[in-house]
């Protein structure tokens, strides 16, 4: 099935869960979209839209399971597994692994919570390995952009080792009372600021720039509609990351920046995950 399909189904699925998810199947070129909702969608429904996005893109529709997860608190679950992460020189851990890091890493508090971005998926470590490249080998103007911030850890780890005004911004608002949290613990609020916005609509993203780097985690399509505002919102030649996709779908995300202007500089894999640098 072709990445589009992928990401046609999960645009069918949004308006029946609250979050969703996309994982390829190792070993094959299956994907699965996994949504998450407080309420069962309505079956009929969901079954018309997957036939319709299926129709639509001209393949086979998907098969469907509605299953309810038993009542258990994930975030203390994911908690007890949280494992400090390291990412170039970034040290990812949560409040129950406090031990004083290597020397020369630089530490980032983020508890597991509902916002993404705890370092341990792919996209996350790819994003934080191309902050710490971009770091060694270019001269970071500011200011810098976390667009899709989740926790905000991409932007904590640009403010802590660059001592930047970073500004992050995210569609949905626990993300973003989550961040504000993180930026407080982190002791970055002298350099972050973090605000509620529909990629870069908001006057409080958009008044910053043209931004120096421009940090992008989300998906493949939201990517692909946000090039023109990304390129338009960021100074000539400055770096831009963009991370949330597989290694199948780097053609069509890189197809619509290259429009814009910008071109591939490197790339970082993850398991099926990647990580573009461009500029």
């Amino acid at each position: 099935m072709p990445s589009v399909s992928h990401e046609a189904f999960a645009e069918a699925l949004e308006p029946f869960v609250g979050a969703l998810s996309l994982f390829p199947i190792e070993g094959s070129s299956e994907t699965r979209i996994t949504g998450y909702g407080a309420d069962a969608p309505d079956e009929s429904a969901l079954e018309a839209a997957m036939g319709e996005a299926a129709q639509a893109n001209a393949v086979a529709a998907p098969t469907v399971h509605v299953v309810w997860l038993p009542d258990v608190d994930w975030v203390a679950e994911n908690q007890a597994q949280f494992e400090p992460v390291r990412a170039g020189r970034f040290y990812i851990h949560d409040s129950d692994h406090m031990d004083p890091p290597a020397h020369g890493c630089v530490p980032i508090r983020v508890d597991a919570a509902t916002a993404f971005g705890t370092g341990h998926h792919g996209t996350t470590r790819g994003c934080l390995e191309a902050v710490d490249r971009l770091i060694r080998t270019d001269r970071i103007s500011a200011p810098i952009l976390d667009l899709g911030c989740g926790t905000g850890v991409l932007g904590m780890a640009a403010a802590k080792a660059l001592h930047l005004p970073v500004f992050a911004s995210d569609i949905d608002p626990i993300a973003v009372a989550k961040a504000h949290e993180n930026v407080r613990i982190n002791g970055v609020s002298r350099y972050m600021r973090v605000y509620e916005s529909r990629g870069l609509e908001s006057l409080s993203i958009r008044r910053p720039g043209p931004y120096g780097l421009i940090l992008a985690n989300i998906l493949a399509r939201p990517l692909q509609r946000l090039a023109p505002a990304i390129a338009a919102n960021r100074r000539p030649g400055a770096p831009v990351v963009l991370s949330g996709l597989t290694r199948e779908q780097e053609a069509q995300v890189l197809a619509a920046y290259r429009m814009q202007g910008l071109s591939l500089q490197a790339r970082i894999h993850h398991d099926e995950w990647s990580t573009l640098i461009c500029r």
